[in-house]
């Protein structure tokens, strides 16, 4: 079962698609613990939603806005149901390939959570997301394997899965 952990929707329900893998419970605690109050009226953007549990964790924490990305639609409408069960608007929602996000997209972002199908990551994905960070903002980076970056903040590492926190 995927709940949410902290906030105003804390034990919600989370329910999604089983062929996702939602980032794990200790792992979500440890990154909204690091970004503490950076979160409260932010504008944040779930790049590989999925599940849409980070987006979902930080609008229940006091985020402004969650633009939640998916390329599948059965998530995408996944994410808007449980949006309609809490009670949120605040909300937008984009059926997008990442490529094709960064390229319609016309927005600034105080925090990015990346956490895609490992197999997708690539280093222009980060660079492209920079670019559509606010000053002083912060990137979430799931993968499974080690990066050098020189931005980085936090490194985290839980089984073959590694966890970055990267300031713009």
């Amino acid at each position: 079962m995927l709940k949410i952990i902290s906030g105003k929707l804390k034990n919600s329900k989370i329910f999604f698609n089983k062929d996702i893998k939602p980032t794990k419970e200790i792992v979500k605690k440890s990154l909204f613990d690091l970004i503490g109050k950076k979160i409260f009226r932010s504008n944040c953007l779930d790049l590989f939603a999925g599940s849409g549990s980070l987006g979902f964790e930080a609008i229940s924490r006091g985020a402004n806005k969650i633009f939640f990305n998916d390329i599948s639609l059965k998530n995408i409408k996944k994410i808007k149901k449980n949006c309609f069960r809490f009670g949120i608007n605040n909300c937008s929602f984009f059926n997008f390939h990442y490529k094709d996000f960064f390229n319609k997209n016309k927005n600034l972002f105080d925090i990015i959570f990346i956490d895609p199908p490992y197999r997708i990551y690539n280093r222009k994905m980060l660079d492209y997301s920079l670019k559509i960070l606010k000053k002083g903002g912060l990137i979430y980076l799931e993968n499974n394997y080690n990066i050098n970056f020189k931005n980085i903040k936090k490194i985290g590492k839980n089984g073959n899965v590694y966890y970055y926190l990267i300031c713009s």
